[in-house]
């Protein structure tokens, strides 16, 4: 008999879409004593190709003893999500195929909501896994408390979340939905800031949006490009998209966007930062702009994400410094302004990126103290490297702005380490100055920034009120439509001319373009 395995077969449907075949197999081995080995083949219609998928999960030693509970646990392995026992993408696949086939025949609509959580990242790299593996947590049965019984939760991977509304009458009802659900995160972690987040949803609607699973989760998850593009924190629907001409982002845009980054088509745009008393123009921040020959202008909210999605986030950063630093050096007041630049983690951990924008600049004649670049908080804070990129930077001349500031996560004893010149405050914070909540919390940041002996800009300025606010708590510069928009290099020489009481025999910016490595 040593040689004639025992078999303890254990056979289980789930939903009637999954076969799952778990059990044991006992072998005596040359000794006559028997050991265990559990088996489990997991058999599924696949969503996405023709025919049967088999998984063989896992093999395990196992004593007889406790074999029933082992084999639920493999099967709960096959089905759920090890962090926050979630169902995973396998058992979603599965309801969501279910849920498209009842509502065919009850004439019902079914939502999918794709989630992100905005800055994970971040967190992870700067807190640790064990504090991003807690937040994923603490998220998911947030979530869960929001919606129906019978509605599901899953985690997609990663930072992703993936909720199923099935039986809905109308498509409305999933935006009310997500509203909750980004309402009952915020409520959840507002008083946890190591653990704050928000969330970016995309959401699709079947038949409107979709009339297959596996097109329904790619409506959904164009839906949450868009929600990302359009500054996170927000949801955007996928039909809504399409009637406001922004579903476009598809394959099309992404050759297009492609190919005008390789042909150097974008352009670059100039925004004043003014003296927060006189109004003279101080500085001029470089905007990449993109003018797609189908589509017009497209917004910088949506192909800097492209950009950063296909790898090419670098190769734009360089595009834009070049051409900015080109303009900038024919400008006959260069030594009475600064050049506001942004740069982008990836240019700083390029080991190239010092020593070309060196003899980039050596080229040009330009003065480094006359470039500032502009970088996140995260960013200047990610890694040693860029630390260290930085302060090399900092030591050839170039000032050190941190960009939207408040909105990342930064140590205030590292950052105080940092070679900061100038703290940057993020528009959100701006538009809040009204409201008392707004203007205590924008006061907190300015005396931080004086404590630190940080040049301070305000950023998202839009009328003489908040203009006026920002000066009386001293913040030194600003920034934002009331003073000017973005304009191309040959109309923002007027508005310096005035602002500045400058003479009409000043040239316009005529670009000397030079290659950057």
């Amino acid at each position: 008999m040593k040689d004639k395995p025992y078999i303890e077969p254990t056979i289980r449907t789930i939903a009637g879409a999954f076969l799952i075949i778990c059990g044991a197999v006992a072998l005596a081995r040359p000794d006559l004593k028997i050991f265990w080995i559990a088996f489990l083949f997991f058999i599924a219609v696949n969503l996405f190709q023709s025919g049967l998928t088999r998984f063989c999960l896992m093999e395990k030693i196992l004593k007889r003893a406790g074999f029933r509970s082992e084999m639920d646990e493999i099967r709960d392995l096959a089905l759920q999500d090890g962090l926050t026992n979630l169902p995973n993408r396998v058992l979603l696949e599965d309801r969501v195929e279910i849920a498209i086939a009842q509502a065919k025949r009850n004439h019902k609509k079914v939502a999918m909501l794709f989630i992100d959580l905005d800055n994970f990242k971040q967190i992870n790299d700067i807190q640790g896994h064990k504090t991003g593996d807690q937040l994923l947590i603490e998220v998911s049965q947030a979530l869960q408390l929001k919606m129906r019984t019978y509605d599901t939760l899953a985690r997609w991977g990663g930072d992703e979340f993936v909720v199923l509304l099935p039986d809905l009458e109308n498509a409305d009802d999933a935006g009310v939905v997500a509203e909750k659900l980004m309402q009952g995160v915020n409520e959840r972690l507002e008083s946890n800031q190591n653990l704050h987040t928000t969330l970016s949803i995309g959401i699709a609607v079947y038949p409107d949006d979709a009339d297959t699973t596996e097109k329904l989760f790619m409506q959904a998850d164009k839906a949450l490009f868009h929600s990302k593009a359009e500054g996170r924190n927000n949801f955007q629907v996928f039909s809504e998209m399409q009637e406001s001409g922004r579903g476009f982002v598809d394959t099309d845009l992404t050759s297009r966007f492609t190919t005008a980054l390789k042909n150097q088509l974008l352009q670059v745009h100039f925004q004043p930062i003014v003296d927060a008393s006189s109004h003279q123009t101080v500085c001029v921040e470089a905007l990449a702009r993109w003018h797609d020959t189908e589509n017009g202008w497209i917004s910088p909210g949506m192909f800097i994400p492209l950009a950063e999605n296909l790898g090419l986030i670098e190769e734009l950063g360089n595009q834009i410094l070049l051409e900015a630093a080109s303009h900038f050096a024919t400008c006959p007041w260069q030594d009475q302004i600064q050049l506001a630049i942004n740069i982008s983690n990836r240019q700083l951990f390029s080991r190239s990126f010092v020593p070309s924008l060196v003899d980039l600049i050596d080229e040009l004649e330009i003065d480094p103290h006359q470039i500032k670049f502009e970088i996140t908080e995260s960013s200047a804070l990610d890694t040693e490297k860029a630390r260290r990129t930085l302060k090399q930077l900092s030591y050839l001349g170039f000032t050190i702005s941190i960009d939207d500031f408040g909105t990342g996560f930064s140590s205030l004893s590292r950052l105080h380490e940092m070679p900061v010149k100038e703290l940057k405050i993020d528009m959100s914070f701006v538009q809040r100055i009204k409201t008392h909540k707004g203007r205590v919390m924008l006061n907190t940041i300015v005396n931080m920034g004086k404590a630190m002996n940080l040049k301070l800009v305000a950023e998202g300025v839009e009328d003489q009120e908040t203009a006026d606010i920002l000066r009386d708590m001293g913040v030194h510069y600003l920034q934002g439509f009331h003073f000017c928009r973005p304009k191309p290099d040959e109309d923002i020489r007027d508005y310096i001319m005035q602002s500045n009481g400058l003479d009409n025999i000043l040239l316009p910016f005529t670009s000397k373009r030079k290659n950057l490595a």
